[in-house]
Order: C-alpha cells, then sequence, then structure tokens
C-alpha cells in the first residue's frame, strides 16, 4: 500500500509539535551561533505535515510568518486547507505532493524546515529524498528539524512491534492491525514476567503502546518502512547532502546532565573532539529510543559551545512548579522574579537587574534551569495575554477546535485537553467584542444555560489565560 493510501485510510492526528516551534528552532540556533529569522516574520516549510495541524497555528498565531505544508496525503491536504479557509488565512498554503519532485528547491527558500515522524517511517528512496529537499530549501542561517527513532533504543521498541505484527498476521485492514496488535500488548503488560531483566524491559515498552490511539500504532509502530537508526549514520546521511549537526530540539540537551555523574569527560576523552562521536557514545549509554535533531548548513561552522554572551537578547518564562524549584543559589532567585510576571516573559537584562547578579553567573544558571525544565527561553515576546483584558479574546483556532473536539492547540503551541462542554462554551463567547456581563448573560441562556458568578468566571479566565488561549 502506498503512503498516500495509507494516510488516507487513516489520518494522522493534528497536534501541535512545541518542539518544532520556529520560537524554538530559533532560540536554540542563537544559542549555537547562529543568526536565524524573528520566528514571528520568518518563511517555515513542513515535510509531511498532514492537515498542517503543526503550521496553521503558526501561521495563525504569527501574521507575518509565512508557512508551507506538503504532504503526500490528498485527504490530509484538503482537510488542512478547510481549516485555514474557515480561519480566513492568507500565509499558509498546503501542498498535495512527493517530497521526491522537490528535491531542486521548488518552493523557494524557508529560514525553518520541519520533518516530524517522516524520516523513520518511510522507504530509502524517500529518506533520501527528505534531507536533499531540505538542504534545498533551507536558507544559509536556516535550522532545519528531522526526528526519527534511534539505536539502540530502538531494538527493543522494534521487538515489541514485532511481536505485534506476528499476532496481528492475518489482519485484512490497517486498523484492524493496530486494534489486534494492541490486543497482545494488552495482554502482556499483564501476563508478563515482571522478576527478570526481559520483564523489566518489556513492561517499559508497553507502557507506551497499551493505550495508545490506533493510528498512532498504526504509523508509527506497525509501518512497513518503520526503522531505527544510529546517530552516526544518520549524521553521516545528513552530510552527504550538505547538512551538519547543529544540535537536539529538547532544551534539556544543552548540557550534558542526562549522562551519569562524572561521566561527562570520559566520554568526550573516548570522543575524542568529536561532536557527532560524542552524542553517538552519549546514546549507547543512555540507551536511546528517539532523537529530535536540529540541522544547518555544512558550510556553516557551529562550535558547539554555549557562549553565555549569547542568552543576553533572550527572553525567560517559569515553568517552575511549587515543589520543583531548586533550594538556595541563583536560580530560584530567577525563577522567582518570572514568577511574579508569569505568564509574560523577562528579557535577560530584565531578569539580570531584578535579582541584582553577575550576567555571566546568570547566564550559567540560566542554562541550567533550561535542562531541568524549570526555564523555559525565547526569541520574541508572547503572543498569548497574561491576564485576561475588557473584552477578552480567545484563540479563534482553539474557538474553532471547541465547536468539535476536545484538543484544543494554544497560543503557545501547545495541545490542551478541554472536555467539560460549559468551558468549551465558555470560550466560543471570547470573540473579543463581550465584556463580562454580556458573557455571564449568555452563559445563561437556554436550557442548558449556567448560571455563574463573576468571581467564578474571572477564574475561568484567568485559567484560560494561563494556558495561553487568550490573545494579547
Amino acid at each position: 500500500m502506498t503512503a498516500a493510501r495509507d494516510y488516507d485510510e487513516v489520518p494522522y492526528s493534528k497536534y501541535p509539535y512545541p518542539q518544532t516551534h520556529p520560537d524554538r528552532l530559533a532560540t536554540l540556533g542563537t544559542l549555537m551561533g547562529l543568526a536565524p529569522a524573528s520566528p514571528t516574520r520568518c518563511r517555515v516549510l513542513e515535510l509531511g505535515g498532514g492537515a498542517g495541524g503543526n503550521v496553521i497555528p503558526l501561521a495563525y498565531a504569527a501574521p507575518e510568518l509565512q508557512a508551507v505544508c506538503v504532504d503526500v496525503s490528498a485527504r490530509a491536504i484538503e482537510d488542512g486547507r478547510r481549516t485555514a479557509a474557515a480561519l480566513g488565512l492568507e500565509n499558509v498554503e498546503l501542498v498535495e505532493g512527493d517530497l521526491r519532485d522537490l528535491r531542486g528547491g521548488e518552493l523557494g527558500e524557508f529560514d525553518y524546515v520541519i520533518a516530524h515522524g517522516v524520516y523513520a517511517w518511510v522507504p530509502e528512496d524517500v529518506r533520501d529524498a527528505l534531507l536533499e529537499v531540505m538542504a534545498a530549501h533551507l536558507a544559509p542561517e536556516g535550522v532545519a528539524f528531522v526526528s526519527y527513532n534511534a539505536l539502540p533504543g530502538g531494538y527493543m521498541r522494534r521487538m515489541l512491534s514485532d511481536m505485534g505484527l506476528w499476532h496481528a498476521r492475518s489482519a485484512t485492514t490497517q486498523l484492524e492491525r493496530a486494534g489486534t496488535a494492541q490486543e497482545l500488548f494488552r495482554f502482556l503488560a499483564e501476563h508478563r514476567v515482571a522478576e527478570d531483566t526481559y520483564g523489566a524491559v518489556l513492561e517499559r515498552e508497553l507502557r507506551r503502546v497499551v493505550a495508545r490511539p490506533l493510528h498512532t500504532l498504526v504509523h508509527d509502530d506497525l509501518g512497513d518502512a518503520t526503522a531505527a537508526f544510529w546517530f552516526a549514520d544518520f549524521a553521516a546521511h545528513a552530510a552527504r547532502h550538505g547538512l551538519g549537526f547543529l544540535a537536539e530540539a529538547e532544551l534539556a540537551e544543552l548540557e550534558a546532565d542526562r549522562l551519569p555523574p562524572g561521566v561527562e569527560p570520559a566520554v568526550r576523552e573516548l570522543a575524542g573532539g568529536d561532536r557527532i562521536a560524542f552524542e553517538q557514545y552519549s546514546d549507547f549509554l543512555l540507551g536511546r529510543k528517539f532523537r529530535q535533531t536540529l540541522l544547518c548548513h555544512a558550510a556553516r561552522p557551529v562550535d558547539g559551545g554555549l557562549d553565555p554572551a549569547r542568552l543576553r537578547g533572550l527572553r525567560f518564562l517559569s515553568n517552575a512548579v511549587a515543589d520543583g524549584t531548586p533550594a538556595g543559589g541563583l536560580l530560584p532567585r530567577a525563577i522567582a522574579a518570572l514568577e511574579a510576571v508569569w505568564p509574560a516573559t523577562l528579557g535577560f537584562d530584565e531578569v539580570c537587574d531584578g535579582v541584582e547578579a553577575d550576567a555571566d553567573e546568570l547566564a550559567a544558571a540560566l542554562l541550567h534551569g533550561f535542562s531541568t525544565g524549570l526555564v523555559e527561553p525565547h526569541t520574541d515576546p508572547p503572543c498569548w495575554a497574561p491576564r485576561p483584558g475588557e473584552r477578552p479574546r480567545a484563540s479563534a483556532l482553539a474557538r474553532l477546535q471547541a465547536a468539535e473536539a476536545v484538543d484544543l492547540t494554544t497560543l503557545r503551541h501547545e495541545n490542551v485537553r478541554m472536555e467539560e462542554p460549559a468551558a468549551r462554551r465558555l470560550l466560543g463567547l471570547l470573540d473579543g467584542t463581550r465584556a463580562r456581563t454580556e458573557i455571564l448573560a449568555e452563559l445563561a441562556v437556554g436550557d442548558d444555560g449556567l448560571a455563574l458568578a463573576r468571581e467564578d468566571l474571572e477564574r475561568n479566565l484567568e485559567a484560560l489565560a494561563g494556558v495561553a488561549l487568550l490573545h494579547a
């Protein structure tokens, strides 16, 4: 069965992927020494982007951004075009096409090129075309994102997939195969041998698949072309197309804390100063299963170092929770300053002045905050409102989604589930034309009317602002 028919028969999800957001890519590009384009005024190309669930929110949130999504599935592209039309977006284009026909840069030059969930799930010739297309379309200071299953951890993932495929060998459709395989996964989860090493490995892998939506099993785990790769082989493949390793998309990768304490120097010595070898040896130690790798043009020198001076132009958001902030030191003070304005952001100099710290010491503390998930760096000010305004305006995309589903895309490019019908009804009223008295009056109308107190409405509006569903 062809890839187009596969995805026409079983559509993939339409979630946003925060790790692919141009702001994340620009931030990491900046930290690694590039001069990437502003994430709100740039060109973005997504390859294998399905119905545009990732690029349509980008185009909606940043009107000066231009986005193009390419996918082989006609059904997905038509679905995305309907969404873009409903939102009145003129800065996003959805293109039905085969990557193998775009090797010459036919779509123009892009500051950010994204391929999430493609490389390890397509045949070898399409995989090769993917990197060629990326290189042909990437701007000189551009950043490309590629995700893929990694080895050695991918061996364990493949083991479970092979079990499921054998159990479902008589299935006649993709969904039947996925459902039958999941029955085996649940059986194994209940009856596996838990006392030995194999049982522990099996338990860890089964947690991921026993409750997954069937469409993700169809495409991510049970696809005919699904494969996993050594990082060094992926990097060599990218190099053949003129692309070099920039960094990993996860902020936790900025420091080597992911390795056991004291091990990093030994790994660096083993790698002999080779960044690719260091990453590969790290994967050996960690049993890595999945990578989200950023690439740039190989001709653009990248030293892999983190110059604290590069943080000076960034903005910062607190991600801290009450019991997650470390005690003592500079980082808690910086987090406290960010918490005071949350969910707004502060520039580096604003944080520095607020905590009266040495700039280099603050930079080191914030870098550690990235790796622990307590602090989030950004290049541009946020487009969401830190507090609800006089006439609150919710994201039109989220209001459109709320009319027919419970999964909503926030202005932070994240997915939130809103299962309560009353909450979705409230969201639908927040089009920027109503004051609070009008919102309360309309909520109370009808057989399913909701009599909400003013203070309860305010709490709900604050909660919507907190998850970045309200416009600034």
